[in-house]
């Protein structure tokens, strides 16, 4: 089970990466969440995979089947991929971010 302490680091990830152009720039390059919780914790969030698994499961079950199909089976090599495994990630590509170039 997530606990409060975990999910409060893993907010505190997610709102970084929202706040800091740097940091976002850096999830460009991250094809696994393995990559994504080892980039967390180069920025300073440390948390287990367990953890980081749960919280983006939990935050699937309020997406609708098109957008969870979109967050999960997108090109792990695309740019936009690491984007795309929580709702406020989501929320920062523009339209059509899943076209053209990696």
């Amino acid at each position: 089970m997530l606990s409060s302490t975990s999910s409060s680091i893993i907010e505190n990830f997610i709102h970084s990466v929202v706040q800091s152009h740097e940091i976002a720039t850096g999830l460009k390059k991250l094809t696994s969440h393995e990559q994504i919780i080892d980039y967390a914790y180069s920025k300073g969030f440390s948390f287990t995979k367990d953890d980081w698994d749960e919280f983006v499961l939990l935050d699937s079950e309020s997406l609708k089947s098109q957008s969870k199909q979109s967050a999960h089976l997108h090109d792990t090599t695309h740019w936009s991929w690491a984007f795309r495994q929580v709702s406020t990630w989501r929320a920062m590509l523009m339209e059509g971010a899943d076209q053209g170039s990696s």
